[in-house]
This record gives structure tokens, C-alpha cells and sequence, in this order.
């Protein structure tokens, strides 16, 4: 019987820990590879792409990392066949909408029950559509009962840009990691904040703090 390989990506060793002990438990499964860093995950599904990769969103931690809706996109280049299962503490349901909406299979909230990766991992794998936990599936309902944030206003672009700015990025930082313009990044962050009535960078920081987008 094949089995069904998996990567684990997070910048957490602890987190991969739990992930990888509880997955390898599971019969027909086995762990292919443990990443600390998108860079690394991606180095590793080029020389050998597994069934699933579970990976954060969530991993910078110095100027040449690589994560959020960039590495999502990047993993779908490298591996195009894979299932994703998002493992993350954002609870921004416009970032969690956005990933559903980028190719990721499944979504789980680092506040859900650790069992729910499982979960995903055999769902995204028997090809049962897409997956979220029950955590994930309650920020996505109230947000939808409550009416469309501002945020929701905000293309993938933009919440590349504010995410990564709030975080302590500089804009060269940014236009250099996202592969764009500075000037294209300058107009992306005025155009997100004036969507937002944010007027400050100050603003801007709280406001991504407040609605989980860092």
C-alpha cells in the first residue's frame, strides 16, 4: 500500500513536533519533511513533493523569509498536485477566506483540538472538497453574519503589503521579498489604508493587531 507522504512546515519546532508525532500515527501516512521556514519547505518539495503539506501562514523571522499568500502560491508552483492544509493562529477571516480562495484545501486554527490536522489531512486526501476546522469555520460565519468587514474591501495584493508592514517590514524589505516595484508597494499600502480610513502608520499597526492580521 503507498503511502501517503506529508510535509510539515512552521517556524514553531514545538509545533512540528506535535504535528509530526500525531500524523505518523495514522496508518498509510508518513512524514516527508520538517521545515522551520518557507524557504526550506519549498527547497524541499523541489527535490521531493509530497501528498499533503501542512504548513503556518505566518513564519517571517528575518528579511529573506518567505510566507503568508506568497509561499501558499509558491507551494502550488512547486507542487502542484499536493493538498495544503493551512495550520495558522490568524484568525483574520479576510486572510483565511483569501487562502480558500488561493488553492488551499484545508484551513485549522492552532486553537482547534490538534486531532482536527488529522482531520484535514484525511479529508484533503480522499479529494472530499474543501475543509475547515471548527474554529476556522466560526470566524468565517460571524464575519459573514456580521456583514463584510473593511478588510474584506482589500485585494490579496494589499493584505500581502499591510501584513508584512505592520510586521516590520520596510517597503524596499517588502518590494524585495514580493518581487514588485517600490513604488508599486508604496501605492498598495495609501490605497489599502485609504480603504481602511486608516490615517496613520500608527493606525495602521493597531488595526492589524485588532483584527489578527499580524
Amino acid at each position: 500500500m503507498k503511502k501517503i507522504t506529508v510535509s510539515i512546515a512552521d517556524d514553531h519546532p514545538i509545533a512540528i513536533q506535535a504535528v509530526s508525532s500525531l500524523v505518523s500515527v495514522v496508518p498509510g501516512f508518513t512524514v516527508v519533511h520538517e521545515c522551520l521556514s518557507g524557504a526550506d519547505l519549498l527547497q524541499k518539495l523541489a527535490e521531493k513533493p509530497t501528498d499533503i503539506v501542512v504548513t503556518d501562514f505566518s513564519m517571517s523571522r528575518d528579511d529573506l523569509s518567505i510566507d503568508g499568500f506568497v509561499l501558499l502560491r509558491r507551494i502550488r508552483d512547486c507542487a502542484p498536485a499536493c493538498g495544503i492544509v493551512l495550520f495558522t493562529a490568524q484568525k483574520n477571516p479576510s486572510v483565511l477566506r483569501r487562502a480558500l480562495m488561493q488553492s488551499v484545501n484545508a484551513v485549522v486554527c492552532k486553537e482547534d483540538e490538534l486531532s482536527e490536522v488529522i482531520q484535514a489531512c484525511l479529508l484533503v486526501q480522499r479529494g472530499s472538497g474543501q475543509f475547515c476546522s471548527p474554529v476556522a469555520k466560526a470566524v468565517l460565519d460571524q464575519a459573514d453574519g456580521g456583514g463584510m468587514r473593511r478588510s474584506e474591501q482589500l485585494t490579496r495584493k494589499e493584505l500581502d503589503v499591510l501584513r508584512l508592514y505592520a510586521a516590520g517590514h520596510s517597503l524596499v524589505q517588502i518590494a524585495d521579498q514580493l518581487g514588485r516595484a517600490v513604488s508599486t508597494i508604496s501605492t498598495q499600502k495609501y490605497t489599502a489604508m485609504r480603504k481602511l480610513h486608516l490615517t496613520s502608520n500608527t493606525e495602521l499597526i493597531r488595526y492589524a493587531v485588532e483584527t489578527g492580521l499580524i
